[in-house]
């Protein structure tokens, strides 16, 4: 009996563990499923848990594509079953669920609320924006309307109503754009769409010419909507303007804005930027010379956009009648074609034509036909000369029908010239990699030396005279860039450099080698002895004759990449100083985050993200102990931003010495979810602004990218990731 108690006992006691195993394990999994991070969307940013295989398929049968290594980071597009669709270092295919840590996706959606009565005043955003929403009325909606039909998102009449049609119109761009489909337009989106090149409905990047309805917003050629309207009304009204309102800002209004600067002491750019505005909003311009006094007239009515007759013909070089008066009159109302209008279809006329299909995304191949005329016949095709566009000068000749003209199409420019053109010669030439700083318009030393290295790497005579086959092929879309100046990062493969050679194809070896852990310090153009033991050592694990003499077959599998150092992941340079936090102080950000937290991550396949999701960031110059906060409003090489106040640029400017400048400085981007990225900046403020804080322009934050990538960019690029290596240097010793 005793016995059989015991062994009940037993059985009873075994039976409890294993009911309690099972609870255990429910709360394991339930809370597993609890702690599971939530997101609004795919794609979305996440790691391997062990290695797994990406495959072609959702099959273990199918073929591999590559093996994804243990907490690797990985980019979900989206679940199927048991498989997910991923992206890893470039590379697409299926992984099985239970090898990655999954999110859970849940859409955010808002309950529409009945509207009080008396209607409350709109919520201000930051960035001067009102949040637009369904039941939403006014100027900011039908703004918001016009861009959207801009887009393709929209169709009908922008009425400023804020309906079912327009919800759905917001929601499309917004998915479109990767940003939480909630319907609602806040800053951040308001911001993206009116200042970034947001994607229309077809998915191209494009700059709209709706002009944004903030307070203050910088107006320009092509803008559309009621601001250019009562911008023209107030011109016209001092006697600079004389069209009739079209709302639409045109070269009439280009230059009635340029006359009303030039007389009143602005800086005479026609572009009606906040002091342009404000003088003009305040009525103390003074009235243009044709006009004795401002008097105030009634506003004229709105006209109707003009109605053009499309050709029902084809136009081309060689076509002749009245099709081609119709395009060339076109062309010339636009600003491409200064030439005479006599139907005659030659050289200029079809240059004038490409140039216009240039910067309206259309195929640059110079013959008129249903998809060009629908674009040059509609109220929305793109004038020339946008700050928005990188045009060649607009064709000026008449003798079209002798091919050998065409060198006439082009003003020569030269050392001493000064104003647009050459202006637009060094936005170019910055563009191509030749020149960096910010184009000023006038031709000195900078600007011939740039327009020699440009030739001599195109194969034309390097006299540093832009004449016309240098303007052709800086204009021509097909332009080299920089690769083999002393600005390139790439060393030309046919030099061969040893011990005791020198110049900026050492410094280019040596970057090279610091990249891939072969070579540690700074790149000093000097080959010495520790250059020597790098180039061995990169020969021995390439499979090359380990001479240490950089020949044509070392500096050609450089180029390739060939296989890194074994002992370093990522370049270990050495410029900046520990980080150190200025104690006390105003700007010391509060709770200063420790270098522990920082992440080296790529701009692409990561930060982008999280800059489109967290718009607001602090900036921290941790060798100062500064910071700034600043607004994210487009992403594309890189994030274009602004100092969210007056007392931030001041602090940003603070954190530079007091001065601006384009030298790239190392600092740490902290977002509103926490995390803290490296990073690099710089202070010049250019292009773009729209919020009123003490900076004409915006300024521009770089995140990590491959060699490759910032060389596709250019020189401007390669410095930014220089100084971010060097940063994450400083941050890795300051966190160890």
């Amino acid at each position: 009996m005793a016995k059989n108690r015991l062994f009940r006992g037993i059985l009873l006691t075994l039976a409890f563990m294993l009911c309690m195993t099972g609870v255990i394990g429910e709360i394991r999994r339930a809370s597993a499923e609890e702690t599971s991070e939530i997101v609004s969307s795919y794609p979305y940013t996440t790691v391997t848990k062990v290695k797994v295989n990406l495959r072609e398929a959702r099959s273990v049968k199918s073929g591999l594509v590559k093996r994804i290594p243990a907490e690797a980071e990985i980019t979900v597009y989206e679940k199927n079953g048991n498989w997910a669709r991923v992206e890893y270092n470039g590379s697409k295919g299926w992984v099985r669920t239970e090898y990655i840590v999954l999110k859970t996706v849940k859409k955010v959606t808002v309950t529409p609320t009945p509207t009080p009565a008396p209607t409350p005043a709109p919520e201000k955003d930051a960035g001067g924006y009102v949040v637009l929403k369904k039941g939403s009325k006014g100027a900011e909606v039908q703004a918001l309307q016009e861009a959207l039909i801009e887009l393709g998102f929209l169709t009908g009449k922008a009425d400023g109503n804020f309906g079912d049609a327009t919800e759905k119109a917001v929601i499309a761009f917004q998915q479109r754009n990767k940003y939480p489909d909630t319907g609602l337009m806040d800053a951040n989106i308001q911001a993206f769409l009116y200042s970034g090149s947001p994607l229309n409905a077809k998915g191209t990047a494009t700059k709209i010419n709706t002009v944004s309805p903030a307070a203050g917003a910088t107006m320009r050629l092509n803008n559309t909507g009621e601001p250019v309207g009562q911008l023209q009304t107030m011109l016209q009204n001092l006697g600079y303007y004389t069209g009739t309102i079209t709302k639409r800002y045109d070269m009439a209004t280009r230059a009635a804005v340029t006359a009303f600067q030039k007389k009143n002491g602005l800086k005479a750019d026609g572009v009606a930027g906040a002091e342009t505005r404000s003088l003009l909003e305040s009525g103390a311009g003074l009235p243009s010379d044709a006009t004795p006094a401002p008097t105030a007239t009634p506003t004229p009515k709105p006209t109707k956009e003009p109605v053009y007759t499309t050709p029902k013909s084809t136009v081309k070089n060689g076509s002749n009648g009245a099709d081609a008066r119709s395009v060339q009159t076109r062309l010339k109302d636009l600003g491409y074609y200064q030439g005479k209008v006599d139907g005659k279809f030659g050289r200029a006329s079809v240059n004038a034509l490409k140039n216009f299909q240039t910067n309206n995304g259309l195929k640059a191949d110079g013959v008129a036909g249903k998809s060009t005329y629908a674009k040059l016949f509609s109220a929305q095709a793109v004038a020339y000369n946008s700050p928005e566009t990188e045009s060649p000068a607009p064709v000026e000749d008449t003798t079209e029908t002798d091919s050998s003209s065409e060198s006439s199409f082009w003003t020569t420019l030269r050392s001493g010239d000064s104003g647009t053109d050459v202006k637009q010669l060094q936005e170019n030439l910055i563009q191509l990699g030749y020149m960096s700083g910010k184009p000023d318009g006038k031709y000195g030393d900078t600007t011939t030396a740039a327009v020699k290295a440009f030739q001599k790497a195109n194969n034309l005579k390097d006299d540093g005279t832009a004449g016309p086959e240098t303007l052709k092929a800086i204009y021509s879309g097909t332009a080299k860039a920089a690769s083999g100046s002393t600005d390139s990062s790439a060393a030309k493969t046919t030099t061969t450099l040893k011990r005791g050679s020198t110049g900026a194809d050492v410094k280019n070896l040596q970057s090279k080698l610091i990249e891939m852990g072969y070579l540690t310090g700074k790149a000093d153009g000097i080959f010495g002895s520790k250059t020597t033991a790098a180039v061995k050592a990169f020969q021995k694990a390439n499979q090359l004759k380990a001479d240490g003499v950089a020949g044509a077959k070392t500096l050609q599998q450089l180029e390739k990449g060939g296989t890194a150092a074994s002992s370093t992941a990522k370049p270990t340079a050495t410029a900046t100083p520990a980080p150190t936090a200025v104690p006390g102080g105003t700007e010391a950000l509060a709770g200063r985050p420790s270098a522990s937290r920082v992440i080296y991550a790529n701009w692409y396949t990561t930060v982008k993200d999280v800059c489109k999701k967290y718009p607001y960031a602090t900036v921290y110059d941790y060798s100062t102990g500064i910071s700034w906060q600043v607004h994210i409003f487009s992403v594309g090489a890189h994030a274009d931003c602004e100092p969210v106040s007056a007392s931030d640029t001041a602090k940003m400017i603070r954190a530079f010495g007091g001065e601006t400048t384009w030298t790239p400085k190392p600092v740490w981007v902290i977002f509103a979810d926490g995390s803290v990225y490296m990073g690099s900046t710089h202070d010049t403020p250019h292009g773009t602004s729209h919020i009123s804080n003490n900076f004409d322009g915006h300024t521009c934050i770089h995140f990590p990218r491959t060699q490759a990538q910032v060389e596709a960019i250019g020189p401007y690029a390669t410095s930014h990731q220089e100084t971010i290596d060097q940063g994450w240097a400083a941050t890795r010793r300051s966190g160890s």
